[in-house]
């Protein structure tokens, strides 16, 4: 990214108070932190993650894991709350940034507010002024054809949300940005549709990479090079740099987002909602039906896996989403274990999904993320449902504080989700988010 315009994004990272932001961008911040931090709470659970941390080295320190045991050192806390955020995936999101700002900059901001001991405040300021960076650099980014989201521009807002909270100045913000830039990963989305794990570790890392950026500044070792030029704008994809500030402290980009109803990527929701819809409108008989034809966008299409071999593999299948709804409704964690995974009634099913891209909703890319859902049964009918984006989305049945209590209340039990929802809500009262934070981890 051009100097001028890091220099430009960091005065705006600079000035963000939450204190002075719209009723509307303060109530978006609120939602969004308690989502991610209660999936995340549940995504610690998984026996992928009791695994992990049962394997990563830690050390006492001052930072919480969520939903883990004990209190441990900074950088273990970033990674291990990072891949827990987004091991169900259910962590929210934004359209227009193909990605999951809050997932890449939460995890790292609270960390460091926990270790520096600062009040709520302070750390809900560093958490805005990061997701909007992080949101601004990746809606103005293009990326190579089969790079995945996770990891690359989320570091910068990271790094945004760390350098905010130790008190650095615009030309701080400005180096630590430039050196988050050059700490991208080329992550593929051919992993992600694999099933293979180490997906969900590139947002932990991404956390990492934005504290190293700021630490390097701390060291006297920053400088604005415009490295996001060549690594963002040259060898992983193209940057539009008027995109970068178009309505810059005018358009907030924490309002535009999407919270998730079902536990897979955000690509397969339209066609879950409209399988949903076309499972309570028609009733088809699941056994009579011939075909089922999904048409969607050009970024949702490979997601096409009819035989998907793991939890995350079926999470980036249209036909496993697809099927689970008709037959099961909602796609719920568990939709995605073993034991759906290889029901024969899910296979059967998952087995006549065609994926299509289809040319007019794929014109309506980022506005929309449509799709059409056709099943044509055995006697000659056929039933069809489109929608124009997933239920939860901002611009779409968005959901409410009180929808996602209730998502949360489904993943922990009403009295975790209520004592969670009341904590969180201590950060808006001033308390330390030391203090906030170990009641956090009782909850879990």
């Amino acid at each position: 990214m051009r100097e001028d315009v890091l220099r430009e994004l960091s005065a705006f990272a600079a000035g963000v108070d939450i204190a002075d932001v719209p009723v509307s961008v303060r109530e978006a911040l609120g939602k969004t932190l308690f989502d991610s931090i209660g999936v995340a709470v549940a995504g610690a659970g998984t026996p992928e993650l009791v695994c992990l941390r049962g394997a990563w080295p830690r050390t006492p320190g001052p930072c919480t894991l969520w939903g883990g045991e004990g209190d441990v050192n900074l950088e273990a806390a970033v990674m291990l709350n990072g891949v827990a955020l987004c091991s169900l995936e259910l962590d929210e999101g934004n359209k227009f940034a193909r990605g999951h700002p809050g997932a890449h900059v939460i995890p790292a901001a609270i960390a460091e507010a926990e270790r520096l001991n600062v009040s709520g405040a302070e750390m809900l300021s560093a958490v805005l002024a990061g997701y909007e960076i992080a949101a601004r650099v990746a809606r103005a980014f293009s990326p190579v054809e089969g790079l995945h989201p996770h990891g690359n521009w989320g570091a910068i807002g990271a790094a945004v949300a760390v350098g905010r909270l130790n008190g650095f100045s615009e030309a701080e913000l400005a180096e630590s940005m430039d050196a988050a830039a050059g700490l991208v990963l080329a992550s593929p989305f051919a992993s992600a549709i694999a099933g293979s794990f180490v997906r969900n570790t590139w947002v932990g890392t991404a956390g990492l990479n934005g504290v190293t950026a700021v630490r390097l500044v701390q060291a006297g070792l920053g400088s604005v090079d415009e490295t996001g030029q060549v690594t963002l704008g040259q060898i992983l994809g193209r940057i539009d740099t008027a995109e970068l500030t178009a309505e810059l402290g005018t358009r907030w980009e924490v309002s535009g987002g999407y919270y998730k109803r079902h536990a897979s990527c955000n690509y397969t929701h339209p066609p879950a909602d409209a399988a949903l819809l076309l499972r309570k409108t028609f009733s088809p008989q699941l056994d009579d039906i011939e075909a089922i034809e999904v048409a969607t966008h050009r970024l949702a299409a490979p997601l096409a896996s009819v035989e998907p071999t793991n939890r995350l593999a079926a999470m980036f299948s249209i036909p496993h989403v697809v099927a689970v709804a008709l037959h099961r409704g909602m796609c719920l964690p568990e939709s995605f274990a073993p034991g759906a995974l290889n029901a024969p009634e899910i296979a059967q099913l998952r087995g006549l999904v065609n994926v299509v891209t289809d040319p007019v909703i794929d014109s309506r890319l980022p506005a929309e993320r449509g799709a059409r859902v056709t099943v044509s049964m055995r006697n000659g009918t056929h039933h069809e449902i489109s929608v124009p984006n997933a239920i939860g989305d901002a611009d779409h049945f968005p959901l409410t504080m009180t929808n996602l209590l209730e998502k949360l209340q489904s993943l922990l039990g009403d009295e975790r989700a209520a004592a969670l929802q009341a904590h969180v809500a201590r950060l808006w009262q001033g308390e330390s988010v030391r203090e906030v934070m170990a009641a956090v981890r009782k909850v879990a």
